[in-house]
């Protein structure tokens, strides 16, 4: 688990700062992504281990989707689309969900 944990870590300093990690979850801001600005969601994040999705809001809250595919979080990684629109089609409703505290 500690050298993956390694590896995600040099990814994260590859990327220039474009992501994080926080308590094993790998951040993106959705400004830095190649989709279209989200007037919703400010940032995702995944805990690979865990397959655990956070989606956070432009409202402050922060919601987790539990046994979401790596396969999914790949596909928001990449869409040039609307990253809202993707979520809506494929996460919610689809994946068991609960409110937590900020993700950042």
């Amino acid at each position: 688990m500690f050298a993956e944990q390694l590896d995600i870590l040099q990814f994260c300093l590859n990327q220039q700062e474009k992501e994080e990690i926080k308590d094993g979850i790998l951040i993106k801001r959705v400004e830095k992504l190649p989709c279209k600005p989200s007037s919703s969601i400010t940032a995702i994040g995944y805990n690979q281990l865990e397959h655990i999705l956070y989606v956070q809001w432009h409202t402050g809250t922060t919601n987790r989707y539990f046994n979401v595919p790596p396969t999914l979080w790949n596909q928001l990684m990449t869409t040039t689309g609307s990253i809202g629109k993707l979520y809506h089609q494929l996460i919610k409703g689809n994946y068991r969900g609960e409110n937590v505290d900020n993700l950042i």
